[in-house]
């Protein structure tokens, strides 16, 4: 049986969220735009959710909460549609999600001035450094609030006020994507005004998200159609994903302590084992998600490792499965790693489903694999 240990990249999604995506897909299939009895009781279905993942968010009403396809729909529409005045700037984290980095090109690709901030060397974006960058002419701060390779977790509250001491006006969008159900999250003590959320990080299904957008700030549409969520992301809803997608994030929020507990115990029979390993580093030890331990090892490449783990059932991440493709992590190097680790490093990413003995086996394996990979590429310390 496979043991997984990739969670940030996509996770099992829960039993009674697929019953829901099945009721809603088998029987209550119907169009919540038409008039009929049955397509009301699906809108009553939609609003339903909408005030469940409010309340999970902290959001202070249901209008905040706009339904979209994913945490790259989420990004891109907070970074594509605030409003950019002529001359304007923003300013985005220096390690960011490749879904607001690479939007964040586009929009300098446009003629907009993008200023990206530097991160510390365990992958966190600091609010003294963000604040050096706004000015009178900021009108975007994007930083993340959970770097997807490292763990690192910033202080957005400090961030926002840190922003908004420089320049009121200035809005300020944080990722959320890793963060929800994994740290505690309330988007109204953040003061944050806009904030993504992934389904298929948490147990939904994937296609499935929302983006939190504070009372008063005005987005345009990235699609245009019959108006549907406030006008900002027409088309028929994806009902199932809505549905279910607010069970989930529910059932995520509440057991954040419990997991939180569960997974540094993790972290920890993993570090213990990890002493057996010469030329060993945990990426970010400090202000970290409990749910991300990534770790680097010296003189191997990561990508042999993984195959050798998958030969023993185990399933680990690299990175970010959303650019895996790239021979390096633009994170990584962000942060300036060491050349000897920059190809060795695996992200052990947790869920619920994970289990102790799993853990323990996981930590075994690594011993294991990687000794013999280095004796068979005649590594020597």
């Amino acid at each position: 049986m496979v043991q997984y240990f990739d969670n940030c990249a996509t996770t099992r999604v829960d039993d009674d969220v697929l019953q829901i995506i099945n009721k809603y897909q088998s029987e209550l299939y119907f169009n919540p735009s038409s008039l009929n009895k049955y397509s009301l009781e699906v809108a009553k279905g939609i609003s339903d959710a909408r005030s469940t993942v409010a309340r999970a968010l902290g959001a202070s009403s249901p209008m905040e909460i706009v339904f979209v396809s994913g945490g790259t729909e989420a990004d891109n529409l907070a970074l594509l549609s605030t409003s950019k005045r002529k001359n304007c700037n923003v300013v985005v984290g220096g390690v960011e999600h490749s879904a607001v980095y690479n939007t964040a090109l586009r929009l300098k690709n446009s003629g907009v001035e993008v200023r990206f901030c530097p991160a510390t060397r365990d992958g966190h974006t600091l609010a003294e450094d963000v604040a050096a960058l706004v000015d009178e002419n900021t009108s975007l701060v994007a930083v993340m609030h959970v770097n997807n390779e490292t763990g690192a977790v910033n202080d957005i509250k400090a961030i926002v006020s840190a922003v908004k001491s420089v320049n009121r006006n200035t809005l300020v969008f944080s990722d959320g994507v890793q963060a929800v159900g994994k740290i505690d999250v309330n988007v109204t003590g953040l003061g944050v005004d806009m904030y993504s959320v992934s389904g298929h990080k948490i147990h939904a299904s994937k296609g499935t998200g929302c983006l939190y957008v504070k009372r008063h700030v005005n987005l345009n549409p990235l699609i245009n159609g019959g108006g549907q969520e406030s006008n900002l992301r027409s088309g028929t809803e994806y009902v199932a994903g809505i549905v279910s997608f607010a069970c989930a994030l529910e059932k995520a929020v509440a057991g954040v302590a419990e997991h939180t507990k569960q997974f540094e115990k993790y972290k920890q029979i993993i570090a213990e084992k990890l002493q057996e390993i010469p030329m060993c580093k945990v990426n970010c030890v400090e202000n970290v998600s409990p749910a991300i331990m990534s770790i680097a090892f010296a003189k191997i490449k990561s990508e042999v490792l993984m195959h050798m783990l998958e030969g023993d059932d185990v399933v680990v991440g690299m990175g970010s499965a959303c650019s895996s493709k790239n021979k390096h992590s633009r994170i990584l190097s962000a942060i300036s790693l060491e050349k000897d680790y920059l190809e060795g490093v695996i992200r052990v990413s947790f869920s619920k489903y994970n289990t102790e003995d799993e853990v323990r086996n996981l930590a075994d394996k690594l011993v294991k694999n990687v000794a013999l990979l280095r004796q068979t590429m005649g590594v020597k310390f």
